[in-house]
C-alpha cells in the first residue's frame, strides 16, 4: 500500500529513496505541517531565518513549507530546516489552498499574501491577515506589536528597542534564544569568487574589505556619497594595505566603474553580473563588509562576516550584526524617515569617512 501520509512521498514520481512504500524503513508520517508565509523584502527573508530553530524545538519532528517570492528562492534553498519550498506562483497557491496546516505563521503585510493566509486552512494561525473589509489584521494577540509598528511612526522609529527577530518571534509565540540567520552556500556558488581570486593571484594576507555600494531597489535615501567611498578607498589601501573589492549588481554597474577607474587600480571591481548566490561567494571572502541596510548586509550577517552598516533613513535599532561589526548612524532631526527619495541626504553624508574607516581599522 501507497503511503501518501508519508513526508518523503511525492506521489508522481519515486521518493528520493526509490523504494515502494510497503515495509520502507524511511516511512515517516507527518506530525506537525507548518506553513511559513514570508516572501516580500529580500532581507527580510533573510532575518526570518532564525526563527526555524526555535519553530523545530517548539514542534519536534514538524514539516516546514515556506512560501516566498520567485526571486527570494535562491535565499533559502539548502536550509536544513525547510523541507519544501513554494515559490508564490498560481500553481502554488492553488497547491497550498487544497492542503491543511497544523500551524501557519504569516508575516508579510502585502495583500496578496495576507488574503493567501486568510483562505488557507490551518489550525492555529499567527501573524498577519486580511479582514472583511480588505485590511490588514492579525490572527493571535502577541502579532500586535508587529502590527502597530506598521502604523506609529513615533513607536517604530523613536521608541522601539527590539530586533525584527524579536518582534517575529514574538509574533509566531516562539521564545526568542538569539538564534542566527540560516543561509547555506554550496561549493558551486564559491567557484566564481574563488577563480576571480586565484586569476588575480590575490594575496589572502592582507585584509579583505568589501564595498556594497547599493542602496537596494527601494531607497536611493540609502546610497552613502560616492566621494566618501573614494576617499576610503585611499585610506583602506594606503594605511592598512587592504585589498579593496567593488561589490555590486546591475543597478550599481556605473558607480563601481567610476570608483574604479578614479581609485587607480586602489579598488577591485567584482562584476556585476553575479547571481545572488555567485554574489554571496564573493562577500563570503570578505574580512569586512561595509554596506548600507540593504541585502548585502543581511547576506553579510548571514556569512558571519565583520559588517560596518551605515544608516540613514531606516532604523538600526531592528538589526542585529550578533555582535560582529558596529553600526553607524548619525541621528539627523530628520532621520529615519523612510522617505524614498530627499534632496539633501543629510543622514547618510554625516556619517564622516573617517568614522567608517576607524571601525574597519578595528575589525581587521
Amino acid at each position: 500500500m501507497l503511503k501518501a501520509d508519508c513526508i518523503h512521498f511525492k506521489g508522481d514520481k519515486p521518493c528520493r529513496f526509490k523504494l515502494i512504500c510497503e515495509g520502507c524503513p524511511h516511512y515517516e508520517p507527518f506530525a506537525a505541517h507548518i506553513l511559513v508565509i514570508k516572501g516580500r523584502a529580500q532581507g527580510d527573508v533573510l532575518r526570518t531565518t532564525p526563527l526555524l530553530p526555535g519553530l523545530k524545538k517548539k514542534y519536534p519532528r514538524s514539516f516546514i513549507s515556506w512560501l516566498v517570492d520567485k526571486e527570494s528562492v535562491d535565499l533559502v534553498l539548502h536550509n536544513p530546516y525547510i523541507d519544501r519550498i513554494h515559490a508564490f506562483d498560481l500553481e502554488n497557491v492553488l497547491a497550498l489552498s487544497a492542503e491543511k496546516f497544523d500551524v501557519l505563521i504569516s508575516l508579510d503585510k502585502e495583500p496578496g499574501l495576507t488574503s493567501l493566509a486568510t483562505r488557507i486552512t490551518a489550525a492555529k494561525k499567527y501573524g498577519f491577515g486580511m479582514n472583511r473589509h480588505g485590511n490588514l489584521m492579525i490572527f493571535n494577540p502577541a502579532s500586535e506589536y508587529a502590527y502597530r509598528l506598521g502604523v506609529d511612526d513615533p513607536m517604530k522609529f523613536r521608541q522601539n528597542r527590539k530586533t525584527y527577530q524579536e518582534i517575529v518571534h514574538e509574533a509566531a509565540e516562539i521564545p526568542y534564544r538569539h538564534d542566527e540567520y540560516i543561509f547555506v552556500l554550496t561549493d558551486e556558488d564559491l567557484e566564481k569568487a574563488r577563480r576571480f581570486f586565484k586569476k588575480r593571484r590575490i594575496s589572502g594576507k592582507k585584509p579583505a574589505v568589501g564595498l556594497n555600494t547599493g542602496a537596494g531597489n527601494k531607497f536611493e535615501t540609502k546610497q552613502w556619497p560616492k566621494d566618501y567611498y573614494l576617499k576610503l578607498i585611499g585610506l583602506l589601501h594606503d594605511r592598512l594595505g587592504a585589498n579593496v573589492f567593488l561589490l555590486g549588481g546591475a543597478r550599481e554597474t556605473a558607480f563601481n566603474r567610476e570608483l574604479e577607474r578614479k581609485s587607480k587600480g586602489k579598488a577591485i571591481n567584482t562584476g556585476h553580473d553575479n547571481s545572488l548566490r555567485e554574489f554571496s561567494g564573493f562577500l563570503s571572502l570578505m574580512d569586512v563588509v561595509v554596506c548600507s541596510d540593504t541585502l548585502g548586509m543581511h547576506l553579510a550577517i548571514a556569512l558571519k562576516k565583520n559588517v560596518v552598516a551605515l544608516f540613514g533613513p531606516t532604523c538600526p535599532q531592528e538589526i542585529d550584526l550578533y555582535g560582529r561589526g558596529a553600526k553607524l548612524f548619525a541621528g539627523t532631526g530628520c532621520s529615519p524617515c523612510y522617505k524614498q527619495t530627499c534632496e539633501d541626504m543629510t543622514c547618510m553624508k554625516g556619517i564622516t569617512v573617517e568614522q567608517v574607516f576607524q571601525e574597519i581599522e578595528k575589525l581587521v
